[in-house]
């Protein structure tokens, strides 16, 4: 059973009262019936003196039962005590309380404690039950004598129920008295108790609200006391663990940002192998939800045995662990797994995974491979037979007049080719580098086009190609004229090129969204569908000795691309081999 600390506080009051007043009234008790017993006895001492001068030795000598019955009779009736007259042999002479005839069956008295001690010339005095008056009795025996002689006993006694009756009295109005002293105190200790516990009760309440977290209440407290101490020691509690806790969330606010907006995969790792937490990355890259891979083990929520492996490597080692991994499923990248254990205290709590895509760097590692060994290639066949033709010759071919003429003009072809390479690499980092100032005016798209196409004349006519300008008559963009002229004449040249011998071009626009689509359409050779994806790469050829054999540098549609993009603008083919091509752009009207 709980007891409230109220009710303790007001019984520890009804019990000090209780204590303290049976004290008093058990010594108060004891000292009453003490004085009360003194008093009776010093009373009937003198009552035994005043009776004792009463009666002759005479009398008591000759045994004159009939006088002395008459005398104890009276003087009886009148001190209202029992009188009895003994001899010096302990026979009883008398008794107020017998009559003449009971007196000779009565029991010698002379073993009597008070009659022992009045026969020894003192003055006997006992206090017990008398089994002839079935009552508590007080005896007080003094002796006679006559001339020092020793002749008999006078011995009164008095009935102690009248003092049994006063005792009894007083132990009433002591116990009416206790009864009125614990029911003040326990109306007094329950008013104390109240105004006690009251800001205790407060500090109760105000502290329940601290143990769910609201530390902004306070305690109320005006009091200097032990209690309005402990109520501003809790009130300076709860706002230093206010100000840590707004401390801790504003850290943890902090760190959450910056998990969560993390481009890295991030995985918060237990030392037992279970996924405390992981980042948005990781939900993206895996393809899984947060909630349902927190608090389980890592290889049943991510099934990839190569992070598995540097997870357990770093918990193991206490080190941290980096490895390449390529994953296929669920999707196809590469990325770097670095594994950095956590300590606590010196002991291996957790590790911590990030996950880096590195995918993209691969691909311009491998893209930049390829340039180099591309221009080099590019650079090589052209160099190479000029290389060989101007040692034929400075070797005697330079007085053939019938070869040497076109010696100089395969020279002069390959030399022109390496620059048009040359200016195209320089158009490109020029593109790439991002420095390029635009400079956008407004002009009629169908008119520029129309100048293009004039360019072409022989090429068209040299393989019988029809080409339609189908561009409205109004149509017109913000660009920047010269870098727009050169995406329509690269687009128009590569369907030129690559087209069949009578066939036909065609140029035609409309308008998406607010955005003007331009489509340049060829009845060419078309490219196989694995080619289109690359068809804007640089040096990307779909039939490389073809268009070295034409004349095609490869920069061509990478640099279409990167005019286009930097007009905030899109490019895309469709073609179907064998079928021809659409080559598309999209600028921003």
């Amino acid at each position: 059973m709980k007891i409230s600390f109220k009710l303790k506080l007001i019984l520890s009051y009804v019990f000090v009262i209780l204590v303290s007043f049976g004290f008093i009234a058990f010594f108060l008790d004891k000292n009453l019936e003490e004085n009360s017993l003194h008093n009776i006895q010093a009373s009937l001492i003198n009552q035994a003196y005043l009776v004792e001068n009463q009666f002759t030795a005479e009398n008591i000598k000759k045994e004159d039962i009939a006088h002395l019955e008459s005398l104890i009779t009276t003087l009886s009736g009148k001190i209202k005590c029992r009188i009895t007259v003994i001899n010096n042999l302990g026979k009883v002479l008398a008794d107020s309380e017998k009559s003449q005839k009971e007196i000779p069956e009565m029991e010698n008295h002379l073993y009597r404690p008070e009659v022992k001690m009045a026969l020894a010339s003192e003055v006997g005095i006992d206090t017990r039950y008398s089994s002839t008056l079935k009552l508590d009795m007080l005896y007080v025996a003094l002796p006679i004598k006559e001339n020092k002689e020793l002749i008999g006993v006078i011995r009164l006694a008095l009935p102690l129920e009248s003092v049994e009756k006063t005792l009894n009295e007083i132990r009433k109005t002591i116990l009416f008295g206790l009864i009125f002293a614990l029911a003040l105190a326990f109306v007094l200790g329950s008013i104390i108790a109240a105004q006690t516990i009251r800001p205790i009760n407060r500090m109760i309440q105000v502290s329940r609200r601290f143990s769910k977290g609201d530390f902004s209440r306070r305690i109320m407290q005006v009091s200097k006391d032990e209690i309005g101490e402990l109520a501003a020691t809790l009130n300076k509690m709860a706002q230093d663990i206010e100000d840590k806790i707004k401390e801790v969330k504003t850290q943890n606010q902090k760190l959450a940002a910056i998990f969560n907006s993390m481009i890295e995969g991030v995985i918060v790792i237990d030392k037992a192998g279970y996924i405390i937490s992981v980042n948005p990355t990781i939900e993206k890259i895996f393809s899984i939800l947060r909630k349902d891979v927190e608090g389980k083990v890592f290889l049943e929520a991510i099934r990839n045995n190569d992070i598995a492996e540097v997870i357990s490597a770093a918990l193991k080692s206490g080190k941290s662990v980096s490895s390449e991994i390529a994953l296929i499923y669920p999707v196809h990248r590469i990325f770097e797994v670095n594994a950095t254990p956590i300590f606590d205290n010196n002991v291996i709590s957790g590790c911590l995974v990030v996950v880096h895509d590195i995918t993209e760097i691969r691909r311009l590692e491998t893209v930049r491979s390829d340039f180099v060994a591309n221009v080099s290639h590019e650079l090589k066949t052209p160099l190479t037979s000029i290389k060989g033709f101007v040692e034929t010759l400075l070797e005697g071919a330079l007085g053939d007049k019938e070869n040497n003429r076109n010696f100089l003009k395969i020279v002069h072809d390959h030399a022109e080719r390496l620059d048009n390479l040359v200016n195209d690499l320089l158009s490109l980092s020029h593109l790439e580098s991002k420095e390029i100032m635009l400079k956008k005016t407004n002009f009629n798209l169908k008119q520029q086009v129309e100048g293009v196409i004039s360019g072409f004349r022989s090429q068209l006519k040299k393989k019988d190609i029809e080409i339609k300008n189908e561009l409205p008559v109004s149509i017109s963009v913000a660009a920047d004229k010269n870098r727009l002229e050169q995406v329509v004449t690269n687009l128009i040249d590569n369907a030129i090129k690559f087209n069949k011998e009578k066939g036909f071009v065609r140029i035609y626009g409309e308008e998406i969204n607010g955005k003007i689509k331009i489509t340049v359409e060829d009845s060419g050779i078309g490219i196989p569908e694995k080619d289109i994806l690359r068809i804007f790469e640089r040096f990307y050829r779909v039939d490389k000795a073809r268009s070295r054999e034409l004349g095609g540098t490869g920069l061509g549609l990478s640099i279409v691309k990167h005019i286009v993009e930097l007009h905030s603008g899109s490019v895309g083919v469709e073609s179907t081999e064998g079928f021809g091509s659409k080559f598309w752009f999209i600028l921003p009207r």
